[in-house]
């Protein structure tokens, strides 16, 4: 039989894995905690000119929404898409977002 602290140690998580399993309890949180983590590398991954003609960011249901106020951008963006979320996942360290929808 082993003592209750075996146990524990058995069942020890990283800061991160106990986090994301916090968050995953209510899909609410989970989305908006990717949506700041989007927003933060946001600009930096893509460019001042991509961050200053986005509207809105919102993700639902594991899609990625990117609201584009600069039509031939749009077009630009809509041919990329992959390789947004691709990009993205990577910074996540997880295969999160499952699409990438322009608008």
């Amino acid at each position: 039989m082993k003592s209750k602290r075996n146990q524990r140690s058995e069942e020890t998580l990283t800061v991160k894995d106990a986090f994301l399993r916090m968050l995953r309890a209510n899909k609410e949180n989970e989305a908006g905690y990717f949506k700041a983590r989007i927003r933060l590398v946001w600009e930096p991954f893509f460019g001042k000119h991509v961050a200053e003609n986005t509207n809105n960011i919102m993700v639902r249901n594991r899609r990625l929404y990117v609201y584009v106020k600069n039509a031939p951008l749009r077009a630009q963006m809509m041919t990329v898409r992959q390789g947004i979320r691709d990009r993205l996942n990577k910074e996540f360290g997880e295969d999160y977002l499952e699409e990438v929808i322009i608008k």
